[in-house]
């Protein structure tokens, strides 16, 4: 197959289009691994809040009853 040599260079540019974008597509999984990680981090710290202040309400609240059963 023979190519002309405005389709040689069109060929070429278009190669080292696609190597230039392989260089960002690692960019963006790293961020995007990044990303992910963080937000399971952040999960995981909503149920720790979560059942911390469950327990604080339940502390509360014998507190009050015992308040109210002492009085």
């Amino acid at each position: 197959m023979n190519m002309t040599p405005e389709e040689r260079d069109r060929l070429s540019k278009a190669e080292q289009a696609i190597a230039d974008m392989r260089e960002d597509i690692s960019a963006i999984r790293k961020d995007t691994t990044q990303l992910t990680k963080a937000l399971n981090m952040s999960r995981g710290g909503f149920w720790v809040a979560l059942r911390f202040g469950g327990v604080l309400v339940l502390f509360a609240g014998a507190l009050a009853w015992l308040w109210e059963a002492l009085r």
